[in-house]
């Protein structure tokens, strides 16, 4: 069975492309976020903090939808 993405996931992967970002591990180094952090960020879209979503929306220029989309997960 295939392994399904998370729709966080998918979104910031959508946005990474647009921002000619390669990467989680780049999208990490270009935040400030740790890569460690980043992956757990992703599996648990509820414990992103405040500083870290502003780093994301800075970033891949993220609608207010998308951040409510984040914060949903």
């Amino acid at each position: 069975m295939a392994k399904v993405k998370s729709p966080v996931k998918k979104l910031l992967k959508l946005r990474m492309i647009d921002c000619d970002i390669n990467s989680f591990m780049e999208l990490a180094r270009i935040t400030g976020i740790d890569y460690q952090r980043l992956n757990k960020r992703l599996v648990d879209p509820h414990s992103f903090t405040v500083f870290e979503l502003l780093a994301l929306e800075e970033t891949l220029h993220l609608t207010d939808e998308d951040l409510l989309n984040l914060i949903k997960g």
